[in-house]
């Protein structure tokens, strides 16, 4: 059996020379079209002739790549490693992570600010893939992680509202990628690999005040010329990302008993709480709303008692309308509840209950209400579907190919729209892939797992009242219209 090997390499720490890494045990990578930073697993022995190199893990940043046959590459670096095993029969197992893990920063409320000097939120309304954009060039040149951002021309996407409080990236962003279908595409970039097409602020300069230049000069540039060339080249490695709608691959077509096929998996998830309870910080335009009124109440009693016992009643006004206060705030306010009924009905008695969420860990404009509904429907269960297939017999996982008997073989990768059909229940369906795994061992065929299943949140009209609700209090708020 002929057995086709990946093409791993080892990097210095600047992505500028590398050596292959050949006569490996085991080698597995995985990927997701999210935020989410992959992960991947490298076995050899201890005595292989790059695992001095790979040990420095533990006091440098060691890169290390892999590219498949069809030219899907996987860029990231060593986490952890461990060796063990009889003396002299050492095996070395490295785990890596993706070189998305650097985007795993805060976004802060004023990037061109000191941080003694922050506002309260850095607010943005626009189109999808240019709010998105925004957050990502802003913290990547505060941050200074040699970085390539394609700019959106005639940008199309979605409007949407975001506000960054001193949140992650992945949190602020990802589920707002994923419910409208957008992808984040984040790989290295290195001299002599192709360079994507396009608009790009290249955030690669020594001080932060060149690298926002840089920005305000690309953002000016795609404005006025969108269907221009950049205005800067890559010239040392970096980062490239951009934020792109999912690719449309539906003749791409996945059979769960089609000759390619190694393995199947189905699996099934029970639904969750049908009763959900967020609270742990009160939302800010609600707290607004009800202050007024339990001011307006504290200042009536405060009216009532004063007129009635002078100062002495004035002073004990004063403390009624505190405890109203703090009481009211903390107990009314703090902590909501929404119950799916239907899912309570249907399900008996025995099923699961309640589940808590901190509103603090909320997404889009962290309402509180709209972070209930959102996780009721997570947990209203759901099925995923998981297949093995030997890499290049039918698809290939990276750009088409023209095989040796004139046929053409289908490439894909994560995030693109496939067709898949399940033979248990015959049903067929278009969906995105969301992951991959790819495993390579000595003297086996190079093995991909594509992953479909439901990991996208959904909204619903209460969710999206909410959103609307929540936009106009927050506009409000942030011009000062509100008392």
């Amino acid at each position: 059996m002929v057995t086709k090997t990946l093409d791993l390499r080892v990097w210095n720490n600047d992505y500028t020379r590398w050596l292959p890494i050949r006569g490996y045990i085991s080698a597995e990578v995985n990927d997701e079209c999210g935020f989410t930073a992959p992960t991947g697993t490298l076995t050899l022995t201890a005595d292989h002739p790059r695992a001095t190199r790979l040990m420095q893990g533990s006091s440098d940043v060691v890169p290390v790549t892999l590219t498949t046959e069809g030219g899907y590459e996987w860029t990231g670096s060593i986490d952890t490693y461990t060796a063990e095993g009889k003396p002299g029969r050492e095996i070395l197992t490295i785990d890596l992570i993706h070189d998305k893990s650097l985007l795993h920063i805060p976004a802060w409320p004023s990037t061109r600010t000191p941080l003694e000097m922050q506002t309260k939120r850095d607010y943005q309304v626009g189109r999808l893939a240019t709010v998105c954009t925004h957050f990502l060039t802003e913290n990547l040149a505060r941050v200074g992680t040699p970085a390539y951002v394609m700019l959106p021309t005639m940008d199309n996407s979605p409007i949407v509202d975001v506000a960054a409080k001193m949140t992650y990236l992945d949190e602020l962003l990802g589920d707002l990628l994923d419910k409208h279908d957008y992808v984040l595409k984040c790989e290295m970039w290195w001299p002599g690999k192709p360079f994507p097409q396009g608009k790009v602020a290249a955030l690669v300069g020594r001080s932060t005040q060149e690298r926002q230049l840089h920005l305000t000069a690309a953002r000016v540039d795609a404005a006025v010329r969108p269907f221009g060339g950049p205005i800067a080249t890559p010239t040392v490695p970096g980062l490239v990302v951009s934020v792109e709608q999912v690719r449309n691959r539906e003749h791409v077509r996945f059979s769960s008993n089609g000759r390619d096929v190694e393995q199947f998996k189905l699996t099934g998830r029970k639904p969750g709480p049908h009763t959900a309870i967020v609270g742990g910080k009160s939302d800010d335009w609600v707290n607004e709303l009800v202050e007024m009124a339990i001011d307006s109440s504290a200042q009536a009693i405060l009216v009532a008692l004063g007129s009635a016992a002078g100062p002495l009643g004035a002073l004990l006004a004063g403390a009624i309308s505190n405890i109203i206060i703090n009481q009211l705030t903390d107990t009314l306010i703090a902590y909501q509840q929404r119950t799916d009924v239907e899912r309570k009905a249907s399900m008996g008695p025995f099923a699961l209950t309640e589940s808590f969420t901190s509103s603090s860990a909320g997404a889009y404009t962290f309402d509180t209400s709209a972070l209930a509904e959102r996780q009721l429907m997570e947990d209203a269960g759901g099925q995923a579907i998981e297949i093995t297939i030997a890499d290049g017999v039918s698809k290939v996982l990276g750009d088409d190919q023209h095989a040796d008997n004139g046929k053409w073989r289908l490439g894909w990768r994560p995030g693109d729209r496939v067709t898949f059909e399940e033979h248990l229940s015959g049903v067929v369906v278009s969906d995105i892939i969301t992951g991959v795994t790819i495993t390579d061992q000595v003297g086996q065929r190079m093995r991909i797992s594509p992953k479909v299943g439901k990991t996208r949140n959904r909204n619903n009209a209460f969710t999206d009242f909410v959103d609307v609700l929540s936009k106009v209090t927050s506009v409000a708020a942030d011009m000062g219209l509100q008392g």
